[in-house]
C-alpha cells in the first residue's frame, strides 16, 4: 500500500517537471532573439507589440518656408568655403610650403563652418516657425555655437601664422612661433567663451525672453502672411507673381546645378549656393499666392470692399480672378517684369552652358571661360 502511493508521487511529481521543462522551453523559443528563428521564416512568432504612431507634425508657416530657404542658403554658402578650402589643401602650390599650405585650407575650411553653423541656426529656428515651440530661442542659442567656431578658425590662423616659419621660410620662425601661439590661445578662449554663452543663451532669463517674443512672433508672422496673401488674391497678382517667381527660381536653381557639375575649381562649390538660392525665391511666391487655397477674387477677403474700390481690383480683369495667371489686365501689368527674367534666365543659361562646356555655339562660354581655365591652370601645376 504504501510503495504504492510512493510511486504514486514520484509519477506525479516526474510529471510536474516535465511541465515544467516543457513552459521554460516554450518561453526560451517564444521570447528569444533570433536564435529560434526558422530559416524559412516562422510565421507562428508572436510579433512585437505595435509601436503608437507619432502625432503629425506641425506645418511650418509661409514666412518660415523662405526663411528655411535663406537658412538653407548660408549653409550652402559655408560648405562652398570649406570646400574651396580643401581644394586649396589639394592644390599643387611649389612655392608656398606644405604646411602653410594644408594651414590656409584649414583656415578657409574652418571659416566656411563657421557660416555653415550660422545658416543652421538661422534654419532651425526661425525657419521652423508654426513647428518648434520656441524659433527665436534656437536661432539666438545657436550663436554660442557661431563663436566657438569662430574661436577654431581664429586656432587656425594662429596655426597658418607658424606655419609660415617652415620650411624655406624658417628664417622667419623665431617670429611666427610666439605671434602663432598667442594667435591661438586667443582662439581658445574664444572657444570657450562660445560655449558659456550657448548656455547663457538657451537658459533662464534670455530663454523665457525668447520664448515670450516667440509666442508673438508666430501669430504676427501668420497675420501678415495673410494679408499679403489676400491682397495677392484681390489685386489678381498673387498667382502671376508666384508663377514668375517659382520660374525664375527654378531656372535659378537649374544653373546652380549645372554649376556643381561642372566640376572646376573654385566654380563648382559655388553651384550649391546658387541652387538654394534658387529654391528661395521660387518658395518666396507663397507670400502672395495661398498655394493651398483659392486665389483671387474677394470672396473671404477680409479686408471687404476696401480693395475692390482700389483701381488695383479692376487690373485684375473681369470675374476678379487670378487663377491661371495667364491673362488679364495682372499679367499685362507684369509683362515688363516677365520680360527682364525673359532676358535673365536667357542669360544665366549661356553662363551655365559655358560652365560644364555644354555650350554650342558662339561665344557663349565666354564669360566663365577665362576663369575657369586659369583655375584649372593653378590645380595642374
Amino acid at each position: 500500500m504504501r510503495s504504492t502511493m510512493q510511486r504514486e508521487r514520484s509519477v506525479s511529481v516526474i510529471t510536474i517537471a516535465c511541465g515544467a521543462v516543457l513552459a521554460l522551453l516554450a518561453g526560451c523559443s517564444s521570447g528569444g532573439a533570433g536564435s529560434g528563428a526558422s530559416p524559412n521564416g516562422n510565421n507562428s512568432v508572436t510579433p512585437p507589440p505595435a509601436t503608437p504612431t507619432p502625432a503629425a507634425s506641425v506645418e511650418t508657416t509661409p514666412t518660415a518656408k523662405v526663411t528655411e530657404g535663406a537658412g538653407n542658403t548660408v549653409v550652402a554658402t559655408g560648405n562652398a568655403v570649406s570646400q574651396i578650402g580643401q581644394q586649396v589643401k589639394d592644390a599643387n602650390l611649389p612655392i608656398v610650403p606644405d604646411a602653410a599650405q594644408n594651414a590656409t585650407g584649414d583656415v578657409v575650411m574652418k571659416a566656411g563652418d563657421t557660416v555653415a553653423t550660422l545658416g543652421v541656426g538661422v534654419r532651425e529656428g526661425l525657419g521652423k516657425i508654426g513647428s518648434v515651440d520656441n524659433p527665436l530661442g534656437v536661432t539666438v542659442g545657436n550663436t554660442g555655437n557661431v563663436v566657438t567656431q569662430a574661436g577654431k578658425t581664429v586656432v587656425s590662423a594662429g596655426g597658418l601664422v607658424q606655419s609660415l616659419g617652415t620650411e624655406q621660410l624658417s628664417p622667419l620662425a623665431p617670429v611666427t612661433q610666439p605671434v602663432g601661439g598667442v594667435v591661438q590661445t586667443v582662439g581658445g578662449t574664444v572657444m570657450q567663451v562660445g560655449g558659456k554663452l550657448g548656455d547663457s543663451l538657451s537658459t533662464g532669463p534670455v530663454a523665457q525672453l525668447t520664448s515670450s517674443a516667440s509666442k508673438a512672433i508666430v501669430p504676427l508672422t501668420t497675420k501678415l502672411t495673410d494679408t499679403t496673401q489676400t491682397v495677392g488674391g484681390a489685386t489678381g497678382l498673387g498667382v502671376p507673381v508666384d508663377n514668375l517667381l517659382t520660374k525664375l527660381g527654378n531656372t535659378v536653381a537649374t544653373g546652380g546645378s549645372m554649376l556643381t557639375n561642372a566640376n572646376k575649381p573654385i566654380v563648382s562649390p559655388l553651384g550649391g549656393v546658387v541652387t538654394e538660392a534658387g529654391k528661395t525665391v521660387a518658395a518666396a511666391g507663397v507670400l502672395l499666392n495661398n498655394r493651398n487655397g483659392t486665389a483671387g477674387g474677394a470672396g473671404g477677403n477680409p479686408l471687404g470692399g476696401l480693395l475692390n474700390g482700389l483701381p488695383l481690383a479692376g487690373a485684375a480683369g473681369s470675374g476678379g480672378g487670378g487663377g491661371s495667371g495667364s491673362g488679364g489686365g495682372a499679367a499685362g501689368a507684369l509683362a515688363p517684369v516677365t520680360g527682364l527674367v525673359g532676358t535673365v534666365t536667357g542669360a544665366l543659361t549661356h553662363v551655365t552652358n559655358a560652365a560644364s562646356g555644354t555650350a554650342t555655339s558662339g561665344n557663349a562660354g565666354s564669360p566663365l571661360n577665362g576663369v575657369t581655365g586659369m583655375l584649372g591652370g593653378l590645380t595642374q601645376h
